[in-house]
C-alpha cells in the first residue's frame, strides 16, 4: 500500500520541513477538519504533545485547519500518547491528536491520530486523509466556521485517576522503591505522579525537559544505566520510558535488563495460569527472541509472529482475538473487552501488580525466559532500496545464515520511522552474533549508507 505522508506511526519528519512543513501541517489540519465535518456535527478533538520545542507551533498549525471547520479542540498540553488515547476513549472524543516523534531525537517530530476508541485510524482512513491533504495543498480553502480551542489543564489528573481507580483499584505499592526514567519526555511530570499515587517511593530521572533533550542520554535506549541507581536505592525495579511513554523497558533488582520478550513471557504465563489468556495465544513480531517462542511452547501457548510495528501486532490480536501482544522494544498491548492499552506506565503497573500478588521479584518472574544472544544494529541509509535489489547484501546475508545453520537467524528490515536499516543477528553466543552483525552492517553501509 503506497503512502505519501503516513509511516508506520503517523506522520513523522524533521520539525518544520518536509512532511512537517507549515503548509503541509496546516493542510493536514484542514483535511482532518473536512473529514470530521462529513458527519454533519461539530466534532470534539483532544490534543496532547510531548516536550519537544517544536510541539506547540506544530499544534498551532494543525489547529488552524481543525478550527476553520468549526470543531472544538481540547488542548491537554504535555501528555503521554497513552493518556491521550485513554481519555479519548473514556470521554467520548471524536478524534485524538498527539504531536510527538516518540523515541526519535529532539529535532524530529510527528503527528499521530486516534479514533474515538483510542486506537490508530484504519488504513483506509489514513489514505483518505492523505488524499484530502493533497487536495488542500493544491487548492487551499478557508471555510471560516471559527471553532473553539480550550485549554484542558486537568487532563493529566484525570488520566492518573483512571489508572488508580479503574485499572488498578486494589494495587498498593507502599514500601516499594522504584527508579523511573522518563526520558525528559511526556511522562516527566505524569509518570512519577502516577506511580506515587499507588504509594511507591519513586526515584525519578529524566524529568527535566528543556525542549531539546528528549530521549538524550535517557529513556529506553539507556535502560541499562538504571542498574546503578537501582542498586544504590535498593529498588525492586527500574523502569525506562520513551519520549511519549507508550514503551517501557525494565531493569530487575539485580541490574539485569528485561525487555519486551521477558515481559510477554511473564504476562502470558500469569494470564494463562489464571485462565485469562484467550485462545492460549499471544502476538509478537519477527524480532521476538527464540527464547520467547520456546517459553511459549513450554507453556503450551501459541506465539503468533507478525511484521514489526504495533499496528501489525494489534491486527494480529484482532485476528486471533488475543488479549496480549507486543514487541521486544517494550511496546506491550493488552486488550480487556473494548479497552486496549499500549501504555508504558500501564505495563509497568501490570508487572508491579504481579510482583505484589505473587511475592516474586522481577528476576524470579523472568528467569524461565532463556534468551538467545542478539545483535541489533542500525545503519543510516540514503534511501530505502528494496533489499532484494542489493545483491552484495543478499549474498552477505546468505553467507551468515549458512554459517549459523539451525542455531540462529538473520533479519534485515528498514525502520518505519527513520532512514535506518535494522540489522539483527541471533545465535548461540554474543561474540559470534556481534561479529556477524558488524559484518553485515559494513556491507550495508557500503551499499546503502548515507555517507
Amino acid at each position: 500500500m503506497s503512502r505519501k505522508y503516513f509511516g508506520t506511526d503517523g506522520i513523522r519528519d524533521v520539525a518544520g520541513v518536509g512532511l512537517l512543513a507549515p503548509e503541509v501541517v496546516r493542510a493536514c489540519g484542514r483535511a482532518l477538519g473536512a473529514l470530521l465535518a462529513a458527519s454533519g456535527t461539530e466534532a470534539r478533538v483532544l490534543a496532547g504533545r510531548d516536550t519537544r520545542r517544536s510541539g506547540p507551533e506544530l499544534l498551532d498549525q494543525l489547529a488552524e485547519g481543525l478550527l476553520d471547520h468549526g470543531h472544538v479542540l481540547s488542548d491537554g498540553g504535555v501528555l503521554t500518547t497513552p493518556a491521550v488515547q485513554t481519555l479519548a476513549r473514556e470521554e467520548g472524543f471524536d478524534l485524538a491528536v498527539v504531536v510527538s516523534a516518540s523515541h526519535n531525537p529532539a529535532a524530529d517530530n510527528g503527528l499521530k491520530f486516534f479514533g474515538r476508541d483510542g486506537r490508530k485510524l484504519p488504513d483506509a482512513t489514513e489514505l483518505r486523509i492523505e488524499a484530502l491533504i493533497d487536495e488542500e495543498l493544491a487548492n487551499p480553502r478557508k471555510i471560516g466556521r471559527s471553532g473553539h480551542r480550550l485549554a484542558d489543564p486537568a487532563a493529566a489528573r484525570r488520566y492518573v485517576r483512571f489508572l488508580r481507580e479503574v485499572c488498578f483499584p486494589e494495587l498498593d505499592l507502599s514500601g516499594r522503591i522504584l527508579v523511573l526514567d522518563c526520558a525528559h519526555g511526556a511522562a516527566a511530570d505524569i509518570g512519577p505522579r502516577a506511580l506515587r499515587s499507588f504509594g511507591a517511593e519513586v526515584i525519578a530521572r529524566g524529568v527535566s525537559p528543556d525542549g531539546l533533550n528528549i530521549n538524550a542520554g535517557a529513556g529506553v535506549f539507556h535502560v541499562a544505566e538504571l542498574a546503578a541507581p537501582v542498586a544504590v536505592h535498593s529498588a525492586c525495579i527500574g523502569i525506562a520510558l520513551d519520549g511519549d511513554a507508550d514503551r517501557a523497558l525494565f531493569v530487575d533488582e539485580c541490574g539485569a535488563v528485561r525487555d519486551g520478550d521477558h515481559m510477554l513471557g511473564v504476562f502470558a504465563a500469569d494470564l494463562a495460569t489464571r485462565g485469562l489468556l484467550d485462545g492460549r495465544a499471544l502476538v509478537s513480531t519477527v524480532m521476538a527472541n527464540i527464547g520467547l517462542v520456546q517459553r511459549c511452547k513450554q507453556l503450551g501457548l501459541h506465539c503468533e509472529l507478525t511484521p514489526v510495528g504495533d499496528r501489525h501486532v494489534a491486527a494480529g490480536m484482532d485476528r486471533l482475538k488475543a488479549v496480549l501482544g507486543g514487541e521486544q522494544s517494550g511496546h506491550i498491548i493488552f486488550r480487556q473487552g473494548s479497552r486496549w492499552y499500549g501504555d508504558g506506565l500501564y505495563t509497568a503497573l501490570r508487572m508491579l501488580e504481579i510482583m505484589a500478588r505473587t511475592g516474586l521479584s522481577l528476576s524470579a518472574l523472568t528467569a524461565p525466559i532463556r534468551k538467545f544472544p542478539q545483535c541489533l544494529l542500525g545503519v543510516r541509509v540514503a534511501k530505502r532500496v528494496a533489499l532484494d535489489q542489493v545483491p552484495e547484501l543478499m549474498q552477505a546475508q546468505a553467507a551468515v545464515e549458512a554459517r549459523l545453520g539451525a542455531d540462529g537467524r538473520v533479519l534485515l528490515r528498514y525502520s518505519g520511522t527513520e532512514l535506518l536499516l535494522r540489522v539483527m543477528v541471533e545465535g548461540p553466543d554474543e561474540a559470534t552474533v556481534a561479529a556477524m552483525g558488524e559484518e553485515l552492517a559494513v556491507v550495508a553501509r557500503r551499499c546503502l549508507g548515507a555517507g
